[in-house]
């Protein structure tokens, strides 16, 4: 399996929750959320829209992400890069990550 690395804010809608559990059975949670990455993208001005990521976390560090990511929260995490393709737009997926919280410093929310 390729691991990939990468870093971002984490977004959700205002208001809503960040992160959103999961029961697949009684002993097994899957935390999931978005993060956006911005440094890759080169645009001229203020408005860069960047790349967004839906990470999936299994197991017990599912519960840990869901009680302590917060909106703007910045994340390195690692984990199967995965593509999907839905309604001719292309989504790209990270499966079984592990999850990284280097520091609590805001960035900016989408």
């Amino acid at each position: 399996m390729a691991q990939a690395t990468l870093s971002g804010t984490v977004v959700c809608k205002e208001g809503t929750p960040p992160v959103s559990l999961r029961n697949i059975s009684d002993s097994f949670t899957i935390a999931e959320f978005s993060v956006r990455d911005t440094e890759y993208f080169y645009y001229k001005g203020d408005d860069k829209p960047g790349q967004f990521y839906r990470v999936q976390v299994g197991g017990k560090q599912a519960e840990i992400i869901a009680n302590s990511l917060e909106r703007g929260d910045f994340v390195s995490v690692t984990g199967q890069l995965i593509q999907n393709v839905y309604n001719d737009k292309t989504y790209l997926n990270v499966r079984d990550a592990r999850v990284n919280q280097p520091y609590k410093e805001k960035k900016e929310v989408f």
